[in-house]
């Protein structure tokens, strides 16, 4: 008598004695061998005896038959030691003769074992769409504030209090995910399979901790969206039952895939009542089914997880926000370090500088950028915007600033320059700026506005004007071929320049009131300041007063450049 044999918790006869009838292998109830695995077809194969030996046959099955691994056309012999694979599920062949020379069916077979050492976990897990699960129950929305007097038996009392304690312990969120899962397998011996799945920045549920209690193939891991996400809206744990077993759903490819025979999902609320995500359990056997007893133990527990979750998420940004505090101040330093040092020496003249970003960093810039023996470049620059992108783009200027003053002839032939190459990157971002070539040799000074505050300049005689207004054209970064134009002024002694950002005259009070270019303008009419060095600090402290209590809303950046008198 020929038998056939399986170690599979999904085949219900593990030994199958083979008469003299042909013997059908499925997932239909009529088959003689019945398989309980939904990649499985109604109706898969067949075994069938003819003149004293045994063939096997496939039956036009979704997923096909094996016969020591290579795939069945038609019909092929059985022979003594014959290995065939339906699905995931191995059968073993043996003749008459090995069974009765004293081989047990209920032992496993090498070949068996030598599957089961390849076998490993799944590494891809996917949220399916799946509207046909059975719904045998579901409770009440559980909440933070009511849950504490449902669940009051000794061992799950037990289980929450050493759960508790053990995530308490936990600061990382991987390691808090693990251990939820392993906890919840040591109590819930039944389950195969345990899923955690949150949400994330885009208010999507992913998959982010996965638990089997036996190892798996490589293949996808399908899990029902509909019931993650009845369970997420309705705040409501759902104990189910595979709906692979309902003949109304039997052509439902994504049912077979399921393989699940009882479920069981709670959801996961922090201590604000919002869902965060869902943990999942469910069993691949038949046999095994949930209790509302279990849904409401796992309940609980998942209460106790998602404060845990929670905790590790605010444990993780808090370590993100010190690492990001000490990256802004080291940037900080670095781009205080960019910014000049100390003011230029050039014969006769002064100079006097602020700058203060809004954030650590910023996208206001000056510098003084030395030509020669008579010659000094002083620019002063504002990108669009500010933080750490605008002060990328600030570093980008101000290399391509130096570059193109070491390179061209003229003021007007250096801000095209810088024009053309900030152009070139094609970034969403454009760069406002005042170039100003001071030649001490005829006290002049050249002025090429692009986009930018025009300079004021208070004359010895108390006199101020603006200046560069009408040769003022684009920022830069815009148009790359745009023709810019200078404007010549003389530096007599005892007149001072003023370059700034709108940092200044947009400043803000309590009363979101602007301080203006036209306060700053009165302020250097009245101002009895003789230097650079005073005028300056006038201005600062006016800008101070105005602002009050009220912090920066933009980054702010001011240079101040005269004839000594």
């Amino acid at each position: 008598m020929a038998i056939l044999s399986s170690a599979d918790d999904s085949v219900i006869k593990k030994n199958f004695r083979l008469t003299d009838q042909t013997v059908l292998i499925g997932r239909h109830p009529e088959c003689a061998i019945q398989i309980d695995d939904g990649s499985v077809s109604r109706h898969h194969a067949k075994v069938t005896p003819q003149d004293g030996a045994w063939f096997i046959e496939d039956m036009d099955s979704r997923n096909g038959t094996f016969l020591n691994g290579q795939p069945i056309e038609k019909q092929a012999r059985l022979f003594d030691g014959a290995v065939i694979k339906i699905c995931d599920i191995a059968f073993s062949f043996f003749s008459g003769e090995s069974a009765a020379s004293g081989f047990h069916p209920t032992q496993e077979n090498p070949v068996e074992s030598s599957q089961k050492k390849k076998r490993h976990r799944r590494s891809s897990i996917i949220l399916a769409d799946d509207d046909q699960s059975h719904v045998m129950s579901q409770l009440e929305p559980p909440s933070h504030q009511t849950l504490v007097g449902r669940v009051d038996a000794k061992d799950k009392l037990a289980a929450i209090t050493k759960i508790t304690h053990a995530l308490s312990e936990t600061v990382s969120r991987d390691e808090m995910l693990a251990k939820i899962l392993d906890f919840l397998f040591d109590l819930f011996v039944e389950a195969d399979r345990g899923f955690i799945m949150l949400r994330d920045e885009n208010d999507v549920l992913r998959p982010v901790g996965f638990k089997t209690r036996y190892e798996q193939d490589d293949e996808e891991i399908r899990i029902s969206r509909t019931i993650c996400n009845q369970v997420m809206e309705s705040r409501q744990p759902i104990l189910s039952r595979d709906a692979g077993k309902d003949e109304r759903f039997d052509t439902a490819q994504s049912i077979f895939d399921f393989r699940i025979r009882s479920i069981m999902c709670a959801p996961l609320i922090n201590s604000k009542d919002e869902s965060i995500g869902v943990v999942q359990l469910d069993s691949l056997r038949r046999s095994i089914v949930f209790k509302e007893e279990d849904v409401e133990t796992l309940v609980t527990i998942a209460m106790q997880a998602s404060l845990a979750i929670q905790k590790a998420d605010l444990f993780e940004q808090a370590q993100q926000s010190r690492e990001l505090s000490a990256d802004l101040k080291l940037a900080h330093e670095l781009q205080m370090k960019f910014l000049p040092q100390y003011a230029p020496k050039l014969e006769s003249y002064q100079f006097f500088s602020w700058y203060r970003p809004m954030q650590h960093v910023g996208g206001d810039y000056f510098d003084y950028l030395p030509l020669d023996d008579n010659r000094l470049g002083i620019i002063v620059a504002d990108v669009v915007g500010h933080g750490v992108a605008a002060a990328m783009l600030m570093a980008k200027v101000s290399a391509e600033a130096r570059f193109a003053l070491a390179l061209s002839k003229s003021a007007e032939e250096a801000v095209c320059r810088m024009n053309k190459s900030i152009s070139n990157m094609e970034l969403d971002r454009f760069v406002t700026l005042v170039l100003c070539l001071l030649d001490k040799s005829n006290d002049t000074l050249t002025i090429v506005n692009a986009g930018h505050m025009p300079p004021i300049i208070r004359r010895k005689d108390g006199t101020v004007e603006t200046v560069a207004t009408a040769e003022s054209g684009l920022p830069i970064g815009i148009f790359e071929d745009y023709q810019y134009e200078s404007f010549s002024t003389k530096l007599n002694s005892g007149d001072i320049a003023l370059m700034y950002t709108d940092g200044i005259n947009e400043a803000m009070n309590d009363k979101d009131e602007q301080l203006t270019s036209a306060a700053l303008i009165a302020e250097l009419s009245s101002s009895q300041a003789k230097s650079p060095e005073r005028v300056g600090n006038a201005i600062c402290d006016l800008v101070k007063q105005h602002m009050g209590l009220r912090q920066p809303i933009d980054d702010i950046c001011m240079v101040c450049v005269g004839k000594q008198d």
